[in-house]
């Protein structure tokens, strides 16, 4: 993601990778970023509903502008979902809203 394709009120996605308590387990977690100002080398962005820091471009770059779909093994840690699983969570959402 670039920042000059940010604006104020924005809303974006962090991925943060890390270890479930004490154990050397790893899992995926999904954070929102809110943009709060967008400068032309830096942001000023809530993540996770904390307070704004400045965020630069190296930051800015990790970022993913559409929401990610976590998929929850049945050992409590979370992955990125493959294409058919998306397909799959879709299509019980589209039943759900008939």
């Amino acid at each position: 993601m670039k920042i000059s394709s940010l604006k104020p009120g924005d809303t974006a996605y962090q991925l943060y990778r890390h270890e479930m308590g004490n154990t050397t387990i790893s899992t995926l977690s999904v954070w929102r970023v809110s943009m709060k100002e967008v400068h032309e080398d830096h942001v000023i962005a809530s993540v996770n509903g904390n307070a704004p820091r400045k965020y630069r471009e190296r930051d800015v770059a990790k970022w993913k502008k559409q929401e990610l779909v976590l998929t929850r093994s049945h050992m409590g840690y979370s992955r990125l979902a493959t294409k058919a699983e998306k397909a799959e969570k879709a299509e019980k959402e589209a039943l759900k809203s008939r």
